[in-house]
């Protein structure tokens, strides 16, 4: 492609369509590979919360908190408070809270990208 008779502006916006093309996509592989993975696996273990946490290898540039994929394939903020139960230290209680991520295509690509990885590696750890 020959980009020479192309303005800085119109690679720009090029550019950014692809970026939100990419992250469009990515949206459908990650929700269809979340429905796939029945059951949905536990947060640390847990039977009441189901998401898996992603560890993206690059970092974005704001600290979002503990970032998780759910069961239907969305990319939110986890928000988990332990609360103590009445009778003894081991009888604890927990609420969690998940706030829908609304990532820019560059970020939300680093996060379905961590995200797809750990659960295809899931889903084949089961045979699936």
């Amino acid at each position: 492609m020959d980009f020479s008779k192309t303005s800085s502006e119109e690679l720009l916006a090029a550019g950014e369509t692809i970026s939100e093309d990419a992250a469009a996509r990515l949206r459908t592989v990650l929700t269809e590979l979340a429905r796939r993975l029945q059951p949905f696996p536990g947060f640390l273990g847990m039977v009441s919360v189901q998401a898996l946490e992603l560890d993206p290898p690059f970092r974005p540039a704001e600290d979002r908190g503990c970032v998780v994929v759910t069961p239907t394939g969305e990319i939110c903020e986890l928000d988990l408070k332990v609360l103590p139960g009445a009778d003894t230290e081991r009888n604890v209680d927990h609420v969690e809270y998940f706030r829908e991520l609304d990532l820019p295509a560059d970020e939300y690509i680093v996060y379905a990208t961590a995200g797809i990885k750990i659960l295809g590696e899931e889903l084949r750890r089961r045979g699936v």
